[in-house]
């Protein structure tokens, strides 16, 4: 028998020869080796591994936006960098671990493809950099139509910085 903790606000899925057998909540736990396992969000960068040992932690985090260096391209061909912070919430800990694989990276990806189509969709004359202050609520919206399937809650998207191809920062909150 193998002994798992599990905490508030965390959540394990266990399967049993390879299916979804149950999912645990806050207590002690047992399990029975080589029948049963843990199984968690996939750490990107060691596909083998899971984030937190395969604990979900199920109250508000904070994942930093973007993940690389990433340009986005404004409709006159200007080239912006920002930084973010996107607060969310895993609701359900069976889709964010069986609906889509690599999590965070889906998330990343999903708010830099929204916030590019609205850069490339933007009136003209307007200054982006405003235009994409004011954007914040339109990104939540329509990352939270998609999110829902992988078992997640977008709560807050903030942006924290903006460089535009000058060179020239604008700092936010």
């Amino acid at each position: 028998m193998c002994i798992v903790f599990v905490e508030k606000n965390e959540e394990i899925i266990v399967e049993k020869f390879g299916k979804f057998h149950r999912k645990l909540t806050e207590g002690v736990h047992f399990l029975l080796p080589f029948v049963e396992k843990v199984r968690g969000l996939q750490d990107p960068a060691n596909p083998k591994k899971f984030i937190n040992n395969g604990k979900i932690k199920t109250p508000e985090e904070i994942f930093y936006f973007p993940k690389d260096d990433r340009i986005f391209f404004a409709k006159d061909k200007s080239q912006l960098q920002m930084r973010a912070e996107i607060t969310y919430r895993i609701e359900d800990s069976y889709k964010a671990v069986y609906e889509v694989d690599y999590l965070f990276d889906a998330i990343n990806q999903l708010c830099a493809g929204i916030i590019q189509s609205r850069l490339l969709d933007a009136p003209d004359g307007v200054e982006q950099i405003e235009y994409l202050h004011k954007l914040t609520q339109n990104v939540i919206e329509t990352a939270n139509e998609y999110s829902q399937k992988w078992g997640v809650k977008i709560l807050k998207f903030e942006l924290k910085q903006i460089t535009d191809t000058n060179g020239v920062r604008q700092n936010f909150g």
